[in-house]
């Protein structure tokens, strides 16, 4: 039986665009022919249902402090792409015992009828974010010029590194004036990697700071699908293609 492909898209702080890629990245993925389930899994302050315009009648919590079965909480989206929603304001969800982060973490590993499994993360080094980041097989670091983000990102890299031996990275420079900008931003990370921690990161590509971003998240539309013809649209077709190669 196949193994789905899990990869988890992150970033070191909040803010940098995690979830308006992980929506674009599956719609993308999907129209390469790939079945593609996204799991929020940012458990405490989910918002991948507000950007898709969905009011789910289950979430994660459901499921974890509920009887409710896994088939009822996974939903549909305009995306083509499937869902399983967590909760937002929750504060039981947003500190998790291990036993229950285990729990989800064998749920997602049982899921075999997909080609790809996307996990939208929180941000930081919290135990959640590094277990989940943890479970799958590629790591999807974003980042942006802001020099917070930078550090932030270097330290999740740092300890996935040198606490966990993780040492495969691929990063989506978010939010970039142009290709040389995004160029020079992952330039720079990747040259504090390589030098301090020995081992380089994958350039997955960039997207543009495009005023098509703000629109459709405000209008809950997923851009990629909405301008075909959009700068935003070629650079995540970029990022599909690089990641429809990956194996599980």
């Amino acid at each position: 039986m196949k193994k789905p492909l899990i990869a988890s898209i992150t970033s070191g702080k909040g803010g940098v665009g995690k979830t308006f890629v992980t929506v674009n990245l599956a719609a993308g993925l999907v129209q390469a022919g790939k079945k593609v389930l996204v799991v929020d899994c940012d458990l405490g302050l989910a918002n991948m249902d507000v950007m898709l315009g969905i009011n789910p009648v289950h979430t994660m919590k459901d499921i974890i402090f509920g009887d409710v079965e896994l088939s009822k909480v996974i939903v549909g989206t305009k995306g083509g792409f499937d869902l399983i929603p967590a909760s937002s304001g929750v504060r039981e969800m947003a500190q998790l015992m291990f036993e229950k982060i285990e729990t989800i973490k064998e749920l997602i590993l049982s899921f075999q009828d997909y080609d790809v499994i996307l996990l939208d993360t929180g941000a930081g080094i919290s135990e959640m974010v590094l277990q989940f980041n943890l479970l799958a097989a590629k790591n999807i670091l974003i980042i942006n010029r802001e020099l917070t983000c930078l550090t932030d990102a270097y330290a999740m890299v740092k300890v996935m590194f040198q606490v966990f031996g993780r040492d495969t990275f691929s990063v989506v420079v978010n939010s970039t004036a142009n290709e040389k900008e995004a160029d020079k931003i992952y330039g720079h990370l990747d040259s504090i990697c390589k030098r301090f921690l020995g081992f380089s990161l994958d350039y997955l590509g960039w997207i543009s700071q495009d005023e098509l971003v703000p629109k459709s998240i405000m209008k809950q539309e997923i851009a990629f699908l909405k301008s075909p013809q959009s700068v935003v649209n070629a650079n995540f077709s970029r990022i599909v293609r690089l990641v429809s190669r990956w194996k599980s």
